[in-house]
């Protein structure tokens, strides 16, 4: 069980657990060599004390060491940026968190007019939008990209009305970002840098390619059979900056962090907004235990987390996690799609050895697949093929192949006994999604990763 006296222990016991850090350095070190992750940065905050831990290099081609301030694309943690932004705006009367979109954004267009007319802000912030969010990405640096985005919004299919079902939707935070313009009247990346990264003393976070080239920056990284290779592309064009194109240093997102533990100042947001936007706003099944506004939610032997994290292309992942009631955070920032691996690696350390919260291993009960669950499900940018063992294989639409996006190996899934939950069929420990059916009982969807994949065929 945790401790309700953690922030409160003697003096001795804190400098056991800071001497346990170099027990961590040694594990990343390690795990970053197996895992071929060239480069990975650690940021820390416990007891009001920030701790950084570096590995590796930015760039096996061009090998410099990763810093505190080495600048990585932290992907979807963005959204959390986004999100900071527009409540500074609710706060201040603003926006309206219950205001229908097209108050905002009067040209709105979805492909079901319902649902353009219904839509809130706060549908946006929870990813029940219910319109189709994974989009393709255009190529331009243009200051009229995102307007320019949104205005195709009428080709995507609405999955389900919106408000009825959680399916993470990053073409939502564009929504987001082109309220933020319109409001603000001026470009999205200057409205962010005005009301949350210069507040918050974010001195090492940009948007640009053209910020990050003349400073210390990681590289993403394929992994092939040989090993990390360098990826010539960058992350996301102009449209994608409001869900997730920040290049951010370690050092910065434990700033962030402090902020959203409330160690940070009373500026852009409010404790209490601060707060409601860590609590369950949409219950949600795995991978989290809900939505807040947007951070998603988990449980962690007793410790409730408030966590996002991002993926570049599979070529930068990242976490971060924050644990409130204990003012503690933590953030894993990688250069190669294995760091996912190694940010969990590092987040169950650090919750096992500094917050003394050791999970208890659990194996599901798992039950033979019958033909019903295999199909097509069309998540957008790629589809999951699922055979009649239950194996996931990701296929990656042929544009995407084309732009270097790499691809996921195949998910072996597993029903759990008595529902239509799955798991990991090598690992069955947690569910990782569930097949939805429809009103008739058939299945609809499958709901992996915190998104909802239309069945296809």
């Amino acid at each position: 069980m945790v401790r309700t006296d953690e922030a409160h222990h003697p003096h001795h016991q804190q400098d056991e657990r800071m001497a346990d850090l170099n027990h961590l350095q040694s594990l990343l070190d390690n795990e970053a060599k197996t895992l071929h992750v060239p480069g990975a940065a650690v940021g820390i905050l416990l007891d009001g004390t920030d701790h950084i831990l570096t590995t590796g290099v930015t760039s096996v081609d061009a090998p410099a060491p990763v810093t505190g301030d080495t600048l990585f694309q932290i992907g979807s943690t963005t959204k959390t940026i986004t999100a900071t932004a527009i409540m500074h705006l609710v706060e201040r009367g603003r926006l309206d968190l219950d205001g229908r979109v097209r108050q905002y954004l009067p040209g709105l267009r979805l492909a079901d007019e319902h649902a353009a007319d219904k839509l809130t802000i706060r549908h946006l912030l929870t990813h029940t939008g219910g319109f189709l969010g994974d989009i393709d990405d255009g190529e331009s640096w243009d200051t009229g990209a995102l307007a320019a985005s949104i205005d195709t919004y009428h080709q995507l299919p609405q999955l389900f009305p919106p408000g009825t079902l959680a399916s993470y939707n990053n073409a939502g935070f564009r929504l987001l970002g082109r309220i933020i313009e319109v409001v603000c009247d001026e470009p999205y990346e200057n409205a962010i840098s005005r009301i949350v990264l210069t507040p918050l003393n974010m001195n090492s976070s940009f948007f640009f390619p053209w910020e990050a080239a003349t400073r210390p920056h990681a590289v993403g990284h394929a992994v092939r059979e040989d090993g990390p290779h360098t990826a010539h592309t960058w992350g996301l064009f102009r449209e994608g900056m409001p869900e997730g194109g920040l290049l951010s240093s370690v050092r910065d997102q434990l700033r962030y962090a402090a902020f959203h533990l409330g160690t940070n100042g009373e500026e852009p947001l409010k404790a209490t907004t601060r707060e409601l936007m860590q609590e369950e706003h949409v219950q949600v099944g795995t991978p989290w235990t809900g939505i807040g506004l947007p951070w998603l939610l988990e449980e962690h032997a007793g410790v409730r987390m408030v966590t996002h994290g991002g993926n570049i292309g599979n070529l930068q992942l990242s976490t971060f996690v924050l644990a409130p009631e204990h003012g503690f955070a933590v953030t894993t920032l990688t250069n190669s799609a294995p760091g996912k691996t190694l940010g969990k690696l590092v987040t169950d350390w650090c919750l096992e050895h500094l917050l003394d919260a050791k999970p208890q291993t659990l194996r599901l009960t798992l039950r033979e697949p019958t033909p019903e669950y295999a199909g097509s499900y069309d998540a957008g940018q790629w589809t999951f093929e699922v055979d009649e063992k239950l194996t996931a294989r990701f296929v990656l639409r042929p544009e995407l192949v084309t732009a270097g996006v790499e691809g996921m190996p195949d998910m072996p899934l597993a029903l759990v006994e008595g529902c239509d939950d799955v798991t990991i069929a090598t690992d069955p420990q947690h569910t990782v999604g569930r097949f939805l059916r429809d009103d008739t009982g058939e299945i609809a969807f499958l709901h992996l990763g915190g998104r909802a994949a239309r069945r296809i065929r």
